[in-house]
């Protein structure tokens, strides 16, 4: 599965990775103490990141974590020689303490790329993007029991749809939508993605769909990130990875819209607080024109990195 990976030289640089050391002759062995970093890459979706992590320092330990077992499954069919160096674990990242504790691997850096794959929007099926006729699902897992999109806009009340359109989409039409959703429901149920982009065109003035970005986006982001509870979801997993590093290990964290930037970099201002990470810079890394060039995907990112003290 194709899959470029964001600020990739700016992650291997921020880790600081051990230069290859010498082996002892024998095969895939190293000499006393000469492993390199152990790395936790809690977000793995296509591997970019592992699989030039690993080809360029061998001795690094890799353990890869992925929620959607779909995707789990086609990394191990495309990548049979990357499983052979590496651990991989099909679970949520909030479950890193106990994936750390089971694997006996406590980590030297931790990586979040938090953004959605372009293989969920364009391959998954699962009504992330409006560009498809879809079933309205959104779930990254679909094998967990959990709310659905379709759920929420056909059971939810006007109230609790403004909320998340307002909180976790920060739209502008939260109610127009609302209401155009609850009167649109007792005629049919809203069940696929042109459904729903059918009454966000309804409800909202004209002129808003003829922006730059598509007058669904935002009410797309809002029921994706309360399907999946992301933000929360995020804030544990920060957390969970900094109790496992190791003293000196560096936490990566790469967000790509203004809700997931806001939870890390306010996670991390509390644990500095604590003491227990400080900043190894305050600025926030951003891709050069270069890879935004290369891979227009990555215009929104953000990298924020720690050290655990």
């Amino acid at each position: 599965m194709p899959h470029t990976p964001v600020l990739l030289h700016e992650v291997i640089e921020y880790l600081k990775l051990e230069p290859v050391k010498p082996f002892d002759g024998a095969p895939g062995k190293p000499i006393d103490g000469a492993w390199g970093k152990k790395i936790i890459d809690a977000t793995l979706d296509g591997g970019g990141h592992t699989r030039e992590i690993i080809n360029r320092f061998p001795n690094v330990k890799v353990l890869g974590i992925e929620f959607d077992p779909v995707e789990v499954e086609e990394f191990r069919i495309d990548n049979p020689v990357l499983l052979e160096k590496m651990i991989l674990v099909n679970d949520s990242y909030i479950n890193m303490e106990k994936i750390a504790k089971e694997n006996d691997f406590y980590p030297d850096g931790v990586i979040f790329d938090l953004g959605v794959s372009s293989w969920h929007y364009s391959s998954s099926g699962r009504g992330f993007s409006f560009q498809n006729e879809e079933p309205l699902d959104m779930r990254f897992n679909p094998k967990k029991e959990q709310t659905t999109a379709a759920d929420i806009v056909n059971m939810w009340d006007e109230g609790q749809l403004v909320r998340i359109l307002v909180k976790y989409g920060e739209e502008q039409f939260a109610e127009n939508i609302a209401n155009a959703i609850i009167k649109t429901r007792k005629e049919k149920p809203i069940l696929t993605t042109t459904d729903l982009v059918s009454v966000v065109k309804n409800a909202v003035p004209g002129w808003y769909t003829h922006r730059k970005i598509h007058c669904a986006t935002k009410t797309f982001q809002a029921l994706r990130v309360a399907v999946n509870d992301e933000i929360e979801t995020i804030r544990k997993g920060i957390e969970a990875a900094i109790k496992i590093l190791n003293p000196g290990g560096r936490l990566v964290v790469i967000s790509f819209h203004g809700l997931e930037d806001k939870i890390v970099r306010a996670v991390f201002k509390e644990q500095v607080v604590a003491e227990t990470i400080k900043w190894v810079t305050k600025d926030t890394i951003k891709p050069k024109w270069e890879e935004v060039k290369k891979n227009p995907r990555s215009r929104s990112a953000k990298m924020k990195i720690a050290q655990k003290i």
